[in-house]
């Protein structure tokens, strides 16, 4: 096969990814559409003894050059679950594609329609298509013949936990949180630490028929299991149901049928009332073992009135509870009377469905979403059929079989309009309605009411066992009897043991999840040396990053905290200060340097403490990536000092050139007290102390530049050339070189005024309202520069001047009030800033400032600043 250098360096590269005894087999360049966006796939496939993979890579540089450039998106076995579809539209982007399908879960990708792909193409897919064919030719397969690919699989997909969801990286949600998505994981593997423990629950209920519980005893209806139960529902209907309570819709619990409840329990036990609630007529009792009542919380009750305009004469009560992780559900209703009243008990029944929730103020609770629901009371569904009368029932009060095809409650449920999905234990007792009441005959009065199972009890649950299911002939007080339910139930627990260790493990998903599904961006250095720095000379480097995770990463170079608002130095730029990058994609950053006149000073502080020849941290770069981790990024570099940038405090005491002082020499010296050295041009007589290194460049433009037309512009724009002679008067004032002077007028003026800008304090610091007040009078700008401004700066100032007077009667074609607004911008600062980081920000002013410090220096230059210079340098 004749490779190209390209090809040669992705077939090297791929190779290295796979152990010995793997070969690689075929290679194709193809790419995916992920919503609008497409993304760059290498597909390879790979064999290992007797079987087969297909890998797809996500590249982030191409050509790869190191395993690094490619991650792996997916392994695909070629095994029986695995097929490849080629057939496509004509025409279209998709006559450019092929689906592969594992475990009939298709993958679609693209390849790209010229000639040396389409080859290319060709020979991929004739290589999977022979893997099938050789996969089924195997008549036996090894056990383990896949097991070569765990290798490459994340360690939760090794061991069945999928770490990367994949709808998180095909962007149709986002990551979820780690509280989601520990309670999720949790609750995926409920089943490890889920224990049953077996309660038996006694349910009862009764229609008084408006009895007192004065001479009524309950333990014959209460207390008939030979072992105490764990729970008690205990239901009433027809207490005190007379039409003054039903129109104060009465909700008041009628403790004396409490006490007699609690009384009339298993005496084997000791039993605390959970909650009682009461509507009319209806009143449900729940009590517990006292020694189970720790383990219940969230216990709720709620009442629903059908009925009558809703008034709660017909209804239903309810208790809800949470015993350990089981949540239980108590339902005591009374529904419409009368034979005829079928449709109006359904509807009573699906009213009560429908409006009973149970609200902890922060959540409702229906019916239906408790694990155990136990409903108990007269329903009130009768006996109905044209044979069906008392006699009938005689007749046949032993083949309760046969009587209960005719129980309406039956019909109904059969039919589905009902109590869907709830169980009723087989009736083996007689009718619980209508009596006589204190007798066991049946209604004799002159309406003779049929029998009737109105009385009964349902359930609805898993883990439910009735264990019996009974009526109570000997309490003849009302004209229902009344009637009882036990079960056993196995309610949900936790092992705390099984628990903690699940949650553990749960713990380290959780981690994987939050590595594996959180952006990530890589970035090939976070160390970046600069090497030797030098003043008003840029330098660049280059910082690569990619993505190779299955996720876009969206990325932005972000400020350090909240007191500093900068994302880098003032010197430092960056190409891309933000930015998106696919899964695959990377991108070069390009971190430039310059440190210029306003940075100079700066460089010079934040490096104070450095010693010759060491690289120090010059800033820390923060790249922040979107909903994931900040990466840091250090630059280093080695800073040269230069007299730019130098106060004129410590320029006034170098005794050798500042290119032969380390920095923290330089700033040690603005806290030595030294005598003044002697530099000086003859003005009158007199001699100037101020710089050399300024005198040096005003002496140069004086002999070479008074007649150079455009000497100083507001642009301040120099050619390539210019820039590199900027570079060479930088090295010979910084040498004290005694060879001939290399600068042009024009850079020298530059040169000037960069000096000039690059000092860290202002050589005239002057307050608006004194510019104000002097800038139209010539005493008065005098006055103000005795008093302001100590011998150097004022020398210094003034020798600046004369300069500039001499310059204007040599070259009577330029602007004066352009030179003035130039120099009057440097030269004079209204205030000292608060912060002396930026006290070189020259240009914070507005533009009546600058007009202001422009009519000083207009004022000096059009006055005969000679004759000041002279008398000040004569008090010196």
């Amino acid at each position: 096969m004749n490779c190209s250098n390209h090809d040669s360096i992705i077939i090297r590269t791929v190779t290295q990814k796979f152990r010995e005894g793997e070969s690689v087999l075929a290679i194709l360049a193809a790419y995916q559409i992920v919503g609008n966006n497409f993304q760059n796939r290498l597909l390879v496939t790979v064999s290992s003894s007797e079987s087969a993979a297909l890998f797809s890579f996500s590249v982030s540089r191409e050509p790869p050059e190191s395993i690094s450039d490619l991650t792996i998106l997916a392994v695909v076995p070629i095994n029986e679950s695995f097929f490849v579809n080629t057939e496509s539209s004509f025409g279209s982007v998709s006559s450019h594609q092929f689906t592969v399908f594992s475990d009939n879960q298709p993958t679609t990708y693209y390849y790209h329609a010229t000639e040396e792909i389409s080859a290319a193409k060709e020979h991929f897919l004739t290589s999977l298509k022979n893997l099938k064919a050789s996969y089924r030719a195997v008549p036996v397969h090894s056990p383990g013949a896949f097991d070569w690919l765990h290798y490459y699989k994340p360690a939760d997909e090794r061991t069945s936990l999928l770490a990367i969801d994949r709808s998180v990286a095909d962007g149709s949600q986002a990551p979820k949180t780690r509280d989601a998505k520990f309670r999720e994981e949790l609750e995926r593997r409920r089943h490890e630490y889920t224990v049953y423990e077996p309660y038996h629950v006694y349910t009862a209920t009764w229609n008084v028929n408006g009895q007192t519980s004065e001479t009524i005893e309950l333990p014959e209806w209460l207390a008939t299991t030979d072992s105490p139960p764990d729970i008690y529902a205990v239901g009433f209907q027809e207490i005190e149901w007379t039409p003054e309570k039903i129109l104060m819709n009465e909700t008041k619990i009628d403790r004396t049928w409490v006490d007699k409840v609690m009384s009339g329990l298993h005496k084997g036990a000791i039993y605390t009332e959970l909650a009682s609630v009461r509507l009319v007529g209806m009143m449900l009792t729940v009590a517990v073992k006292s020694t189970i009542y720790p383990k219940i919380n969230d216990c709720l009750t709620a009442a629903v009135g059908t009925g009558t305009l809703k008034w709660g004469n017909k209804g239903g009560v309810g208790v809800s509870f949470k015993l350990n992780e089981a949540l239980f559900c108590f339902v005591n209703t009374h529904l419409a009377a009368h034979t005829q009243e079928v449709e109006r008990r359904n509807d009573d029944h699906d009213d009560i469905i429908r409006r009973m929730s149970f609200d902890n103020g922060f959540r409702m609770r229906s019916i239906d979403e408790h694990h155990h629901i136990f409903w108990i009371g007269d329903l009130n569904y009768r006996l109905d059929g044209p044979e069906v009368s008392q006699e009938y029932v005689n007749r046949k009060d032993r083949d309760y079989n046969q009587l209960y095809q005719h129980d309406q409650l039956y019909v109904e449920k059969r039919r589905n309009r009902i109590f869907r999905d709830y169980k009723e234990g087989k009736i083996l007792f007689p009718p619980t309605y209508k009596y006589n009441p204190g007798t066991d005959e049946w209604d004799s009065s002159e309406k003779s009411r049929t029998p009737a199972w109105c009385d009964r009890i349902l359930w609805k649950g898993q883990r439910i066992e009735m264990l019996r299911y009974n009526s109570v002939m000997q309490l003849r007080k009302s004209d229902h009897k009344p009637v009882y339910a036990d079960f056993k139930v196995d309610a949900q627990a936790k092992d705390q043991a099984k628990l903690k260790k699940v949650s553990e493990e749960v713990l380290k998903t959780v981690d994987k999840y939050e590595n594996d599904n959180q952006p990530q961006i890589t970035v090939e250095q976070t160390d970046l040396d600069f090497g030797l720095i030098r003043f008003n000379e840029k330098y660049s480097r280059e910082l690569l990053v990619a993505n190779n995770c299955h996720l876009p990463v969206r990325f932005r170079f972000a400020c350090k905290d909240d007191r500093n608002s900068q994302v880098c130095e003032d010197f430092i730029h960056i190409s891309h200060s933000k930015g998106e990058l696919l899964t695959g994609n990377s991108l070069s950053i390009r971190i430039d340097i310059l440190v210029n006149a306003p940075a100079a000073s700066k460089m010079l502080r934040k490096l104070k403490d450095a010693q010759a020849g060491s690289k120090v941290p010059l800033d820390i770069l923060v790249l922040h990536v979107e909903n994931g981790r900040d990466i840091f990024i250090t630059i280093f570099g080695e800073y040269k000092p230069s007299c730019f940038g130098v106060s004129l405090d410590t320029l006034m005491k170098l005794n050798k050139p500042v290119s032969m002082y380390a920095i923290h020499e330089l700033v040690s010296l603005d806290h030595e007290e030294k005598l003044i050295d002697l530099v000086g041009d003859n003005v009158g007589g007199s001699n100037l102390r101020f710089p050399r290194e300024i005198w040096r460049l005003v002496d140069n433009l004086r002999k070479m530049g008074l007649q150079t037309p455009q000497l100083f512009t507001l642009d301040r724009k120099l050619g390539q050339s210019d820039a590199a002679n900027l570079l060479e008067i930088r090295d010979w004032l910084d040498s004290w070189s005694t060879d001939d002077f290399p600068g042009t007028p024009h850079t020298t003026a530059e040169a000037l005024l960069m000096m000039l800008e690059a000092l860290p304090e202002p050589v005239v610091t002057i307050s608006e309202r004194e510019c104000i007040i002097a800038s139209d009078n010539f005493e008065r700008c005098k006055e103000l520069l005795r008093t302001k401004l100590n011998s150097v700066n004022r020398i210094l100032f003034l020798y600046i001047c004369l300069f500039l007077q001499d310059f204007w009667n040599a070259n009577k074609s330029i602007r004066i009030d352009t030179i003035a607004g130039l120099f009057g911008r440097i030269l004079i600062r209204s205030q000292l800033p608060a912060k002396p980081e930026f006290s070189n920000s020259i240009y914070a002013y507005s533009e009546g400032e600058r007009d202001q410090r422009r009519r000083f220096m207009m004022t000096l230059l059009n006055n005969n600043v000679r004759e000041f210079a002279r008398q000040e340098m004569s008090t010196l």
